[in-house]
């Protein structure tokens, strides 16, 4: 959920190597295995149209402001990399665009206005207790200043899919980082434009987040891959170089932000780049294009792109059990949990290729949080191909949640896993469930 705290915003972070050519490894791909019987609580999933009702704890941002910004002319070296990225990326802007460059400076004041205007303090107060009580984020952990930390520290450009505005981080010798970033972020406003980019938007605002996350990988891995290719076409090895250099004088996150924050905000970046390149391979720039019209509906389609487009994932709704847990319990947080975030978490711990295999066979997935006080109540839900998808995901989650007040409980191909802040409210969460 962390996501939507940027909701309308496509962001560019530093990838390290990007510009090397570097590649990431293979994400293993497979076919899909036959689909469980639905349960109480799982539905299919054939688009979001026809799902259930926003859920009463989705929250929108205010819509956003039309921007002031005028098209226009644009200054000569701006308008020559316009130009070279639409030769890259093959396709043609429709209408004017006005790329902002703004210092540092400038680039956390916006940010910190966005997370002000669109993450309420409360809400990533829920949602940090939540993900504390699962064991994704330290004890202690402020999500709001975490958040806030890491977006100022390492964004250095966006685009508005709601204003359609352009800004980047530049000084005043337009140095050759500031021209890869803004390689990137013209690749969205190209995007935007040929293919409207606001249903990303409707996404975040009805709470999708497993589905918005996999559409925002597409987009983001178009883009990572589209300023490589500009940068290999048009910048001399010794630009290439200063990219480095000035990209190792970037500060790191603050040791403050928690390591799946991180790996959060990392995500559309690194497995989009994978999925976009399988595409690619595949089809080339007209397969990439229909992929955008047609965009991937669970992270477990960019992690394995042969099951794009056909495995589709089903709705998981974990149920509101605040009446049965007792007065003055409420329910606080909910969360679409697909493959991606459930990699995520078990890699904080657990050596990757176990957490791989574990997320794997993933059919859908949801938690919700409840408080009441200082207790916390987290009853997440998950659904798998095969009961043997679901017993390797029951087997290593009892390993993740030993040394947590949690319990895993499998039934053919689902997963039900009870987290708590105490004992007391784990025996609690256990009655509840039933």
């Amino acid at each position: 959920m962390t996501r939507r705290a940027l909701s309308g915003f496509l962001t560019v972070l530093f990838l390290a190597g990007a510009c090397t050519g570097a590649k990431p490894s293979p994400v293993a791909s497979g076919s899909r295995s036959p689909s469980a019987s639905a349960s109480a609580g799982v539905s299919p999933s054939a688009s979001p149209a026809k799902s259930a009702g926003v859920d009463p704890l989705c929250k929108p941002p205010p819509p956003e402001k039309p921007s002031s910004k005028k098209g226009g002319g644009l200054p000569r070296a701006i308008a020559k990399i316009a130009d070279q990225v639409q030769e890259v990326r093959g396709l043609s802007f429709k209408r004017p665009v006005s790329p902002e460059p703004v210092s540092r400076q400038q680039m956390a004041r916006m940010l910190t206005d966005s997370y002000e205007e669109n993450y309420p303090k409360d809400q990533a107060a829920a949602e940090g207790r939540a993900l504390v009580t699962m064991g994704a984020l330290p004890a202690g952990t402020d999500l709001y200043k975490a958040v806030l930390a890491f977006g100022t520290s390492q964004i250095l450009g966006f685009y508005d899919t709601q204003t359609h505005r352009l800004v980047f981080q530049s000084n005043k010798a337009f140095s050759p980082l500031a021209r890869f970033t803004l390689s990137h972020e013209l690749t969205h406003a190209l995007q935007d434009q040929n293919f409207g980019l606001g249903r990303l938007d409707r996404l975040n605002r009805t709470c999708r987040d497993d589905r918005a996350e996999a559409f925002l990988s597409l987009i983001e891995g178009d883009a990572v891959v589209s300023q490589i290719r500009w940068a290999r076409a048009n910048l001399s090895n010794d630009e290439i170089q200063q990219i480095q250099s000035e990209a190792a004088r970037i500060p790191p996150p603050p040791a403050s932000v928690p390591r799946f924050v991180q790996e959060v905000f990392g995500f559309p970046y690194d497995a989009g780049q994978v999925f976009v390149q399988d595409i690619l391979a595949r089809g080339g720039l007209d397969a990439l294009d229909a992929a955008l019209r047609h965009p991937p509906i669970s992270t477990e389609q960019v992690l394995h792109p042969a099951k794009y487009p056909k495995d589709t994932p089903r709705d998981v709704h974990a149920p509101d059990i605040s009446a049965r847990l007792g007065k003055g319990w409420k329910a606080i947080d909910f969360s679409d949990v697909g493959e991606g975030f459930l990699r995520e978490m078990f890699q904080l711990e657990l050596p990757a290729p176990e957490a791989r295999q574990a997320a794997a066979g993933w059919d859908g997935g949801q938690y919700r949080a409840f408080g009441k006080g200082a207790r916390t109540a987290v009853l997440l839900t998950t659904v798998w191909d095969t009961g043997r998808d679901a017993r390797e995901f029951s087997d290593t989650m009892q390993r993740w949640v030993r040394h947590r007040r949690a319990k895993a409980v499998r039934m053919g191909a689902s997963v039900n896993v009870l987290f708590a802040s105490d004992a007391a409210t784990l025996r609690l969460l256990e009655t509840a469930v039933g």
